[in-house]
């Protein structure tokens, strides 16, 4: 008997109507679905008492009778997974951002549909749980809306009140003949009022979701760039009104509570890009003594096609001072104002048929943009934004891209033309070329100071390392040798190489001394020779490993069956039978013999842990102890400076 896959609607619509990433979100997906619907006013009224809204436009509205992509517009509302849009003409193509309006206790719609006479309504109580496919979403047909929106708030205080009053009869009669109107009620939002108040005062507050309509949703749309207040070259704005759903002409309306009176005030629509500035001079990133404190300004913005798809390029350069001044409304460190930080608008953002959607500094990881990877840098990212459009495809929840965006934004060719962009501005932008040349001095600079004082804390702090003297070798009788520190195992390398070429032969140590003949060679950190040998045939070489320290506990990290000695500094003694194994799966275990009494150990009966014998023994010396009993070595360790602080507290 066949199976199949039985899908949870109510399951699937729960994951979806919660919000994801901003407490805004269900606003940003509603204006979406506006200008999709070919509003050219858009009214928004939030609800404090009830904590929720009321969102009207006044677009074609939810249809129930025709039918596009197998599906009307009202039922697809309601539905997962199916639309009448389609991917490149629409950013609402999937469908789903509208179900963030059932998290809540209650959700109405209200619609009207060119040539239709009355309205059309329907309400459903948590609808997060209740919605499912066979709750039954056809609507009633309406011919008092102002009464069915009245009826839903039993009580009001005098925000609400003053809500219906302005949504009276009236207003569907002369100002309602088409679109929708969402009602939702408890909305699933913690601390509510501090996202959806849009009571706003410069001097007490700012409007978090006014903010956001402007940073974050279609009608902040990033292609309206206002040349004769923004500096934006104007053949270029001209340019990005050709791109596809590109809409500047739609009003966005926001109920905000004054001192006076509550009224509907008008949020222009565009991305707030600074306006250029007043300033007759303005200094630039090559004359100001810190680039923290820059106050310049510049504009470039371009737009190209890459398989079939036009992409428009926007780069905003504001100083970091000049953007802390301007963004006056955003927060900043030790400063909480929108509640919409300052810092999350700066860099390289990835733009969908307009809206913003993820930040992708990323881009200047790719090798194409080597010349411009201070781009990527916190601290150039103060200085700038620059937003990328095109018709990306998101995921479900529009805060991130398809793994099909992101190998669109790591193609080669896609990539080369984003250099271009940036070649030109070089050339063409004057404080464009002198940022990254600042940025690129400045990163240098930062290095240069880093390594010195690197190289100046190493030459202070020789005197207090532990050293030696090897008073039987003429050559550097009484001159000291710094003993290797924690991480030198090039030192180690070092020191052994020199003393195996004099060590005495008559020495009955001297067997123990190979004659390096590589260093550091492809992973191998030696190959030697046994002290008189000059053949170079490959079966008198040997292998050798340096460490600083080299503990039985621990994982040796080359091949066991490869390595004939491990020479290293410090040795903590292992146990008699103890085992060690390797990164290889191979291990052995220790052995102490005669010859290397005092000196260290044999690893031996090597093994696979698959159970294949190797048989074979490493040598594990200390370079210190040998080094003791092969010559007359003086060792000295200084005792611990006295620090100033400590003087203070014996006084």
């Amino acid at each position: 008997m066949p199976q199949y896959p039985d899908i949870s609607y109510t399951h699937v619509l729960s994951e979806l109507s919660v919000n994801r990433k901003d407490p805004c979100e269900v606003i940003r997906e509603l204006i979406s679905n506006s200008y999709d619907a070919q509003a050219s006013r858009i009214e928004i009224y939030p609800l404090l008492q009830y904590q929720g809204f009321i969102f009207f436009d006044n677009g074609t509205g939810l249809s129930e009778t025709e039918v596009i992509n197998d599906i009307t517009s009202y039922q697809a509302f309601f539905s997962i997974g199916k639309s009448t849009k389609i991917q490149g003409e629409f950013i609402g193509y999937k469908c789903q951002g509208s179900k963030l309006c059932f998290a809540s206790k209650k959700f109405t719609l209200i619609t009207r549909c060119r040539g239709e006479e009355y309205w059309r309504s329907i309400s459903i109580d948590n609808p997060k749980d209740n919605l499912n496919p066979q709750y039954n979403i056809q609507s009633n047909l309406d011919n008092s809306p102002w009464q069915t929106l009245r009826n839903l708030f039993s009580r009001h205080n005098k925000q609400t009140a003053n809500i219906l009053e302005y949504l009276s009869e009236e207003f569907f009669l002369n100002r309602f003949d088409s679109g929708a109107m969402i009602i939702v009620q408890a909305l699933e939002v913690e601390k509510f009022s501090d996202f959806y108040d849009s009571e706003e005062d410069r001097i007490t507050k700012w409007s978090y979701l006014k903010h956001y309509i402007c940073f974050n949703t279609r009608h902040g749309d990033m292609r309206i760039l206002r040349p004769n207040d923004t500096d934006f070259p104007a053949r270029k704005a001209e340019s990005f009104k050709q791109s596809p759903g590109y809409n500047d002409q739609c009003e966005l309306y926001l109920w905000t509570k004054g001192r006076k009176v509550d009224d509907l005030k008008k949020i222009f629509a565009g991305y707030p890009y600074l306006e250029k500035p007043n300033d007759l001079v303005i200094s630039s990133p090559a004359e100001v003594s810190s680039l923290s404190a820059g106050r310049f300004s510049a504009r470039g913005a371009a737009t190209f096609t890459f398989e079939g798809i036009t992409y428009c390029l926007a780069l905003a350069i504001d100083g970091n001072r000049r953007a802390h001044e301007k963004y006056e409304e955003l927060d900043r460190k030790g400063k909480k104002k929108s509640g919409i930080r300052l810092t999350d608008q700066r860099g390289v953002f990835i733009c969908s048929e307009g809206v913003k959607i993820c930040r992708y500094n990323e881009i200047f990881e790719h090798s194409k943009l080597a010349d411009y990877a201070v781009l990527g840098t916190s601290n150039a990212q103060s200085h700038y934004i620059l937003m990328i459009n095109g018709s990306f495809d998101v995921v479900t929840n529009r805060n991130s891209l398809t793994e099909a965006a992101l190998k669109i934004l790591n193609n080669d060719s896609f990539i080369e033309k984003i250099k271009q962009f940036f070649d030109t501005a070089k050339r063409d932008v004057k404080i464009f070329a002198e940022l990254v040349d600042r940025l690129n001095k400045e990163i240098q600079d930062v290095k240069l100071e880093a390594y010195t004082k690197k190289l100046n804390a190493l030459k202070q702090g020789i005197q207090d390392r532990s050293r030696f003297m090897v008073q039987d070798i003429e050559q550097i009788k009484d001159k000291w040798l710094v003993e290797p520190g924690i991480g030198e195992e090039y030192s180690v390398g070092t020191l052994y190489t020199i003393f195996a070429h004099l060590a005495p032969a008559d020495s009955q140590y001297a067997h123990l001394w190979l004659r390096p003949r590589t260093f550091s060679s492809m992973g191998i950190d030696s190959v030697a020779v046994s002290v008189g040998e000059n053949s170079l045939a490959d079966n008198v070489h040997k292998a050798l490993e340096y460490k600083y320290t080299f503990s039985p506990s621990e994982e040796f990290n080359h091949p066991l069956i490869l390595t004939d000695y491990i020479v290293c500094w410090e040795m903590p003694i292992g146990e008699n039978g103890k085992q060690i194994n390797d990164s290889y799966n191979y291990f052995g275990e220790i052995i102490f013999t005669e010859e290397l009494d005092g000196l260290g150990y044999e690893i031996i009966k090597i093994q696979c842990r698959e159970g294949d014998y190797h048989g074979g023994k490493v040598k594990v010396i200390s370079l210190k102890n040998l080094l003791d009993k092969t010559f007359n070595c003086q060792w000295v360790t200084p005792p611990p400076r006295v620090t100033a602080s400590a003087t203070r507290r014996k006084r």
